[in-house]
């Protein structure tokens, strides 16, 4: 079983209806595992290492590309992310010794796995003197890399920290500052994060800068649906390297004069020898990207357990991103007692699966929680006494914010529950302290690092009345 606590999850509460949301959770949690996408990519056929997959390459239909082994020189694979371990394991089972150097970056927690390629277990989401010295050994082996050599780049949602790098002029301590304000005091979208965040290091979205000749085959596992973007500053065309938009944001979030000077300067300078790849860097190069795995996945396997167990599933939102997780909540509970009380839009036994990041402006709480804990203890709020709703909310990576659990799951009782307590579910909520009073009614979802990477995935489950 994927959830470490599921026999305690259903020892309170509507422990039937619980039951089912746990069967869905635990399958659409087992099914976004990249490895025999990649073993899919990468397969090896006598003397020739072929690389490539139509429905998966990026553009798609891309044809595969073809290599005698006796010509490649060396097989590095390097890369970073909460998933970039498990692509790693699939390319060691399929190069095995061939692989001549790597470096992989994982989550802190996760486990050391890879037996030919080395791992530095590095700080996320604030990254550490792991995160920096691990990123400056995958930089070296790029820049050792030659015309004949081919060089892997797993790559995965959580590289932003797991692999920074600072940029001239900036410490790390410059990079911790950016990312506290930025996703934890103000809540930035991803997006809008990323923003800033990615103008301000060396690597991310810059490997082929460093690979010279060598052929760069990417492997990615997104967090977001193939071709979806909700966000302007998830594609910015300035033409500048990416730097205007960052100075836009932290202007928008009027943290341009909180933010270290060398910040203001390095931005203002828009170097564009740091900057995002330029045109004249790309033309001709032999890059390959390949999509391994996305959070559709996820929602599809969702979607099928429900139907197994003779309920109506909706998709509702496959990326519902960059919302504060405490207004999601209210409304989906809201939504959830209509479905109950009146059967519509939909009539009970249904379903609603949502995947996408929510996000937790922090400010000047001192509670300890994360998205989806704080996203179902809101809807608990507004489903109090109904007898036939369940929400669960869990982060695909195993932790939710800054916490070790992965999510929670509450249900018509747990309001007069957290009361019988002695919580102020409304005073908590202010405070962003979901953590301890999920933990206090048992209803923190646990199954530590796992490996992927797609995201959150929420069910909203109404069952019909006996």
């Amino acid at each position: 079983m994927i959830l470490k606590n599921r026999d305690a999850l259903l020892q309170h509460g509507n422990a039937a209806d619980r039951k089912i949301v746990l069967d869905v959770l635990e399958a659409g949690l087992a099914a976004p595992d990249p490895y025999e996408n990649v073993k899919k990519i990468v397969r090896i056929e006598g003397n020739k290492l072929i690389i490539g997959h139509p429905q998966l390459s990026q553009p798609p239909g891309r044809p595969p590309v073809e290599f005698a082994l006796d010509a490649i020189g060396h097989i590095y694979v390097v890369g970073g992310g909460k998933v970039a371990q498990r692509q790693a394991e699939a390319l060691e089972e399929i190069l095995g010794d061939r692989i001549s150097d790597g470096q992989i970056n994982a989550k802190k927690g996760d486990t050391v796995r890879l037996k030919r390629i080395p791992v530095t277990l590095a700080g996320h989401p604030i990254p550490d003197e792991d995160s920096v010295a691990g990123a400056q050994r995958i930089v070296e082996i790029e820049r050792r890399a030659q015309k004949d050599d081919i060089v892997f780049l797993c790559h995965s949602g959580g590289a932003t920290a797991l692999t920074a790098l600072p940029a001239p002029g900036i410490s790390l301590a410059d990079l911790q500052t950016i990312y506290r304000l930025l996703y934890f005091e103000c809540g930035a979208a991803m997006p809008v994060a990323n923003a800033v965040r990615n103008q301000l290091v060396m690597l991310h979205s810059r490997h082929l800068r460093y690979v010279g000749e060598a052929t760069l085959v990417q492997l990615e596992t997104t967090e977001t649906p193939a071709g979806l973007r909700v966000h302007a500053y998830e594609a910015p065309n300035y033409g500048d390297g990416g730097y205007r938009a960052a100075i836009e944001v932290l202007h928008a979030y009027r943290l341009w004069e909180r933010v270290p000077e060398s910040v203001r300067r390095f931005l203002l300078a828009a170097d564009p020898r740091y900057g995002h790849l330029r045109p004249e860097e790309t033309a001709g190069k032999p890059w390959y990207v390949f999509r391994v795995m996305g959070p559709e996945v996820m929602l599809a396997a969702a979607r099928r357990r429900a139907e197994e167990l003779g309920i109506r599933p909706v998709i509702l939102a496959s990326s519902l991103n960059d919302v504060e997780a405490r207004a999601i909540g209210e409304a989906l509970g809201y939504i959830a007692t209509e479905i109950e009380l009146l059967g519509q839009p939909l009539t009970p036994p249904c379903m609603l699966i949502l995947g996408g990041e929510l996000v937790v402006a922090v400010g000047d709480a001192t509670g300890c929680g994360g998205r989806n804990q704080e996203f179902v203890l809101a809807a608990a709020t507004r489903i109090s006494g109904r007898p036939h709703i369940v929400i669960a909310s869990i982060d695909s990576e195993g932790t939710d914010g800054p916490t070790e659990f992965a999510g929670g799951i509450v249900d018509g009782e747990t309001l007069a529950r957290a009361q019988e307590a002695g919580f102020n579910l409304a005073a908590e909520l202010a405070n962003h302290n979901s953590t301890a009073v999920l933990a206090a009614l048992g209803d923190l979802l646990a199954t530590g690092v796992r490996g992927t990477n797609v995201r959150d995935l929420r069910l909203i489950y109404i069952s019909a009345p006996a």
